[in-house]
């Protein structure tokens, strides 16, 4: 009993002195926020987090109002920030501001001038704690140029078959483009390209537009952003109207002439190749061709055959009698010329147009098989009005033949021999082109 009492009075002694003791509170706070700091930084320790950030641009009217612009380059959009703290802090971090304010600018002689960057405030974070390298980025202050550009419409793909591509018509028909005069002067063209692929109908389409410098290649996207584009809404985009025409077929094609042959000679006939064209157009020229029994005629000034002795032969571009402002076009896919052949033969005389498969061949190797390149030869033949009608009513009174002995695998070029009544005289010898192929391939 009296060893308990001895106990009992020994705590409450012990916790008398605890109690009453200012600094033994002291330190037992301090020990407890020792541990408590040394378990956090254990569990949540102090770090230093690194991140590329690309630095916005403030108060660029500034220069605006100077009638200035800038430019910085690829290596000056971003700046490296290093943010030390704790671990939960400075981690995934995505709030990270770095402006560069253009009314810092204080040397302007120099080129290129450099802006000084800075971190906008952020939760958590200090800014004693904050490093940025580098501390400021260069920035070439040029004056401003403006200029206009009409809009090149450029078309990809096919409509539908049938159809052309008749007209496209930008809105607006032209932009005013400022920026930095480095940039704006090496600015060749501007451009909306616009898919017509199966289109059956003409249509209102809404395309971006693409600046193309004078190099020909695009205009790149940083670039783009020190440029301002009149006349269009933010998203850059232009209406363009796209107008199909109506692709008309067996459209006939004829020609005139001028001049008169050599003395002794006459014009036996015009042959165009191809005899008829397609030909795509708006309604108005397609009701022009109707009017005109869908007949081109190639206009007699393009042609002179004047003191011919020989056939007059030319080729004759589409494009100069069908004119794209008449409402006309050529399908992309067809030829856009037509070959015209004038006939010129002595008078007395007439041109007879025979079938390749009526020459009698001759010589022929048993181990070759022949075919004919073109499908018709003519032959020309002089004598009186009678025969000359004889041999048009009855064609079979002129023999042709070829003698292909010696001949082996290849294509040529073969003389013909033509047998005439003996009343007739031949005007010029004739050849065939011929293609010969063994039997097996």
């Amino acid at each position: 009993m009296k060893e308990k009492l001895l106990n009992n009075l020994s705590l409450k002694t012990m916790k008398e002195k605890l109690l009453n003791n200012l600094s033994l509170k002291i330190m037992s706070i301090v020990i407890a926020f020792g541990i408590w700091l040394f378990v956090a930084n254990e569990n949540d320790p102090i770090i230093t987090k690194l991140y590329n950030v690309k630095v916005s641009i403030t108060n660029d009217s500034y220069l605006d109002e100077l009638n200035k612009s800038y430019q910085i380059e690829d290596s000056g959009c971003s700046v490296v920030v290093y943010l030390k703290g704790q671990q939960s802090v400075v981690s995934g971090r995505e709030d990270l501001v770095v402006e560069a304010d253009l009314t810092q600018i204080v040397d302007w002689e120099s080129d290129p001038t450099y802006v000084p960057v800075r971190l906008k405030p952020i939760d958590g974070i200090a800014m004693e704690d904050v490093t940025i390298m580098p501390q400021t980025i260069p920035v070439y202050i040029e004056d401003i140029a403006e200029k206009d550009f009409m809009i090149t419409v450029n078309t990809t793909g096919q409509p539908a078959s049938g159809y052309e591509i008749g007209e496209c018509l930008a809105t607006p028909e032209m932009v005013t483009i400022q920026g930095p005069d480095s940039i704006v002067n090496t600015i060749k063209s501007v451009v909306a390209t616009v898919d017509v692929t199966g289109l059956t109908r003409s249509k209102n389409i809404k395309e971006n537009l693409t600046i193309i410098d004078q190099n020909g290649n695009r205009l790149t996207q940083d670039a783009m952003s020190f440029l301002t584009i009149f006349n269009v809404g933010e998203k850059q985009e232009v209406n363009v109207f796209v107008e199909l025409w109506t692709v008309v077929d067996d459209i006939k094609v004829v020609a005139e002439y001028t001049g008169q042959p050599a003395y002794g000679y006459q014009v036996d006939k015009i042959v165009t190749t191809p005899e008829t064209i397609s030909v795509a157009g708006s309604k108005k020229a397609l009701q022009w061709l109707k009017e005109h029994n869908n007949t081109i005629t190639i206009p007699a000034e393009m042609i002179s055959i004047e003191g011919a002795k020989q056939d007059v032969q030319t080729n004759i571009k589409l494009s100069t009698i069908l004119k794209a402002e008449d409402g006309f076009k050529i399908p992309s896919e067809l030829s856009q010329s037509v070959y015209v052949r004038i006939n010129i033969l002595p008078k007395g005389s007439r041109e007879y147009s025979i079938d390749s498969a009526d020459i009698q061949i001759k010589g022929l190797s048993p181990n070759l098989r022949m075919s004919f390149i073109q499908s018709k030869v003519s032959v020309r033949v002089k004598s009186s009005n009678q025969w000359l009608t004889a041999l048009a009513q009855d064609p079979s009174k002129i023999s042709v033949s070829m003698d292909l002995t010696g001949y082996t695998v290849g294509q040529y070029t073969v003389p013909l021999k033509i047998v005439l009544p003996s009343e007739c005289e031949l005007v010029e010898e004739e050849s065939i082109v011929v293609l010969l192929a063994n039997m097996e391939s």
